[in-house]
């Protein structure tokens, strides 16, 4: 079976969310289908500084020895995000004092994987979508200010001259949080900041975004010039609201899962110009963050790969041009 990242070589890379239990457990589909891994949650601030000023880096490298060994690129994710971030990080900060903590650790982190990780997402979701409120309330936010953002890639950029730097965030082509994000973007570029591309997670459903929504989107975005990745791509088989159970997948269901996959490949093929690379949030139905999100406890099949780590429709359809 020819692979995605072959199918695929002269479009964009092909990446997948991994674990340091999933590159054993998902060897042989990675190193068949992806060229490009992100750490699903091993580079986020809390999985690293585990302890108070205590860098944790073995997870991460186990990781990125099993992409060196299989001629992998890697993304590096994440530097600022509300999540999954240690509060005493911010206990007592000041703007300037933060400002100093968020350089040292982009220094001993990013200058540790300066010639392995090609991207980072520098920011990760800072844009409001559930309110009137245009930046997200965070730490970063409320010490720093308004220009945290403009802070945090002008560090990364002096730390990291070589290594492109994105924004990421999600429902990047749902309306009004699209043009939100396509504003703050712009105003960045706009007072030159040096930001390299957008990262759109696409973390879809089958009632959304629609193909026109996320086309409307992609147009938008390109706009701007910038490199664009779709970094953590799944498709659940339940709207957002719906707290549906099922015990296996219906055959309905699916079937709106292969036309929004098929659909939105061809797009990405079309913008394969200023599309660097299409990552999968996971390798294979077994084992995907959606199975407790956001409904604890219930089984989802959002990816290419099934639970028996064979390929979908979807599969297919993506590789069918």
């Amino acid at each position: 079976m020819i692979g995605l990242k072959d199918k695929y070589k002269d479009y964009f890379k092909i990446g997948a969310a991994v674990n340091s239990r999933s590159v054993k457990t998902h060897e042989k589909l990675l190193k068949t289908h992806f060229n490009c891994i992100t750490c699903e949650n091993e580079s986020k601030p809390s999985n690293i500084l585990k302890k108070e000023n205590e860098y944790y880096f073995d997870e991460v490298d186990r990781i990125l020895k099993f992409a060196k060994d299989n001629d992998m690129a890697m993304r590096g994710h994440t530097f600022v995000w509300h999540n999954q971030t240690p509060r005493w990080l911010f206990k007592d900060a000041t703007r300037e004092s933060l400002l100093q903590t968020l350089r040292d650790y982009i220094t001993t982190v990013g200058k540790r994987y300066e010639k392995d990780f090609y991207c980072w997402d520098v920011v990760n979701e800072a844009i409001e979508d559930k309110s009137d409120l245009f930046l997200r309330k965070s730490p970063w936010l409320d010490i720093i200010g308004e220009d945290f953002m403009d802070q945090a890639f002008r560090i990364a950029k002096e730390i990291l001259p070589e290594t492109d730097l994105y924004y990421n965030d999600y429902n990047e082509s749902l309306l009004p949080k699209r043009d939100k994000i396509y504003k703050a973007i712009k105003d960045m570029l706009d007072r030159g900041v040096p930001i390299d591309g957008i990262g759109f997670q696409c973390h879809w459903n089958i009632a959304s975004p629609t193909m026109d929504e996320f086309k409307r989107a992609i147009e938008k975005y390109a706009e701007l010039g910038l490199k664009i990745q779709v970094t953590e791509m799944d498709v659940s088989l339940f709207a957002f609201l719906d707290e549906t159970k099922l015990d296996k997948p219906g055959v309905e269901l699916l079937k709106k899962q292969v036309a929004i996959y098929k659909e939105a490949f061809k797009v990405f093929r079309e913008y394969k110009d200023i599309v660097d690379c299409v990552t999968l949030w996971g390798v294979a139905d077994d084992e995907t963050w959606l199975d407790n999100f956001p409904v604890r406890n219930r089984k989802n099949w959002p990816l290419l790969f099934d639970e028996n780590h064979e390929p979908k429709e979807s599969f297919y359809a993506i590789m069918d041009f």
